[in-house]
C-alpha cells in the first residue's frame, strides 16, 4: 500500500500539498481527479521519490520511501511522468528494453526473460509493429503507449501513471484504460493515475480521489463519493449526475447554462432512449433527461444524482 502523513511539498517559495494525508488501497485501480493545479502531479511525484517532501512521509507497505534503496524501489514502483524525454535516435525496442535496467545486475545483463518481458510489454501495448521505430519519429499518441510499454516491461507490483491517455485519441484512451484495467483485475496490479477525464475515471476506477487546493475532498468508490454536489465544489461545475447507460457507473452531465429551446425526444440534444437489450429495442430501457434545470416547482437536480428509472 502507497500511504502518505502530514506530507508537505511543493516548488520554489510555493507549497501546493500541506500536511495531506491519504492511503491507496493495495490491488486496485486508483484514479485522482481535480481541476488543474490542485496538486494530482505534484502527490503522484511525491509518492513516486521524484519530488523531495519539505515535511513528512510516503510510505510503500509500511515503510519510508526515502529510506528504500533506489533499485528496489523501480522494482516494486513502475512510473510514467507527464512528457518524459525522448532519447534521439533510440528505437521503439530499445526504450521498452530500459525497462528492464532493475532487474540486471553486472554479472547478469540481458536475458531470455528479459525478452519476454518485453515483448510481452509490446504487445499488451500495441507497439510491437513499430518496434523497430525510432520514437522521435512517431506521433504523440504512439509515443504515449511506447512509454506505456516500457512501465509495463519493468514488471512491477504498482505502477503510478501522471495523465497516461495524453496525446491519445479517444478509441486509444479506452484502449490505455482497458489494458491497465486488465492489469489490476487479471494480474493483481495496483494501478494510480491521475487522469482529467472525469467520466473515464468514474468508469474505471475502483477507489476515486478528488482534490481541490492541494487537500482531498473525497475519497472511496466512485459510486459512493461522485455526486453533483461533489462536483460543484471540487471543479465549480453545475451538472447533473446520472448512471452511464453501459456500465452504471456515475455519469457527470453539465447543467444546461443557455441556447435553443429543448428539442424534442430522440432529436439531438434531446431525451435519449437507451435499450440495455441486444438488438431488443423493447427490453428494458431508460430514459436519460436533459441536462438543462428544471423550471417552477421542479425540484432542482444539481442538488444531487438525478434518477433515471430502470438503470
Amino acid at each position: 500500500m502507497l500511504s502518505t502523513r502530514d506530507l508537505v511539498a511543493g516548488y520554489d517559495e510555493r507549497t501546493v500539498l500541506d500536511g495531506l494525508d491519504l492511503d491507496l488501497p493495495t490491488d486496485a485501480f486508483t484514479v485522482i481527479v481535480g481541476p488543474n493545479a490542485c496538486g494530482k502531479s505534484t502527490l503522484l511525484r511525491t509518492m513516486a521519490r521524484l519530488l523531495t517532501p519539505r515535511r513528512g512521509t510516503v510510505l510503500l507497505d509500511g515503510t519510508a520511501i526515502r529510506d528504500l534503496p533506489t533499485r528496489e524501489v523501480a522494482r516494486r514502483l513502475g512510473v510514467l511522468p507527464q512528457s518524459p524525454l525522448v532519447p534521439e535516435g533510440v528505437t521503439v525496442a530499445d526504450l521498452v528494453g530500459r525497462g528492464r535496467q532493475p532487474h540486471q545486475r553486472w554479472w547478469r545483463q540481458w536475458s531470455s526473460e528479459d525478452g519476454a518481458a518485453v515483448d510481452q510489454a509490446m504487445a499488451l501495448a500495441d507497439v510491437t509493429d513499430l518496434a523497430n521505430r525510432p520514437v522521435d519519429s512517431l506521433s504523440g499518441g504512439q509515443r504515449q503507449r511506447v512509454w506505456i510499454a516500457m512501465t509495463l516491461a519493468q514488471d512491477t507490483d504498482a505502477l503510478l501513471l501522471d495523465e497516461p491517455t495524453t496525446f491519445l485519441d479517444l478509441a486509444h484512451q479506452v484502449e490505455v484504460l482497458d489494458l491497465l484495467h486488465r492489469l489490476r483485475s487479471e494480474r493483481g496490479r495496483t494501478v494510480v493515475a491521475v487522469l482529467h477525464d472525469l467520466n473515464q475515471a468514474a468508469r474505471y476506477a475502483d477507489h476515486l480521489v478528488a482534490m481541490r487546493a492541494g487537500t482531498v475532498v473525497a475519497a472511496g468508490a466512485p459510486r459512493e463519493i461522485l455526486t453533483a454536489d461533489l462536483v460543484r465544489d471540487v471543479f465549480g461545475l453545475a451538472c447533473v449526475v446520472v448512471p452511464c447507460p453501459v456500465t452504471g457507473a456515475p455519469l457527470v452531465v453539465p447543467a444546461y447554462t443557455g441556447g435553443p429551446a429543448a428539442p424534442p425526444a430522440g432529436a439531438p440534444g434531446g431525451p435519449v432512449v437507451v435499450s440495455a437489450g441486444a438488438g431488443d429495442p423493447s427490453s428494458s430501457t431508460a430514459s436519460v433527461p436533459d441536462a438543462r434545470p428544471p423550471t417552477g416547482d421542479a425540484a432542482n437536480p444539481l442538488t444531487g444524482s438525478y434518477p433515471s428509472k430502470g438503470l
